[in-house]
């Protein structure tokens, strides 16, 4: 039961630096790329955020398309949010793991 009490403790504290890194990411493509902003249909973090808009950044960053965008540092966010994504899938899949087979 310890474990999955921590395993969930890290699941939260992970969903909060990835909404950190999700609004830094938003901000920054709104200020310096605009136009790369409306084209993912003007994406915000909750309001007037959509299904659509959503998956437009979720793509954007799986297949790479940020590495065309000439701004080092926002290159940069892009791939450390990609990797947390990443990151975040896994140590869900472990979560559900030891849910399932922790003794209760």
């Amino acid at each position: 039961m310890v474990l999955l009490v921590i395993a969930f403790v890290v699941l939260v504290a992970l969903s909060v630096i990835g909404c950190v890194l999700d609004a830094r990411f938003v901000r920054k493509m709104r200020s310096r790329h605009p136009e790369l902003w409306q084209s993912l249909g003007r994406p915000t973090i909750i309001p007037n955020n959509s299904i659509v808009n959503g998956f437009a950044v979720q793509r954007f960053l799986w297949h790479r398309e940020y590495e065309s965008v000439d701004d080092p540092g926002f290159v940069q966010l892009a791939r450390v949010l990609r990797t947390f994504g990443i990151t975040y899938i896994v140590v869900f899949a472990v979560v559900l793991v030891i849910f399932f087979i922790a003794p209760r």
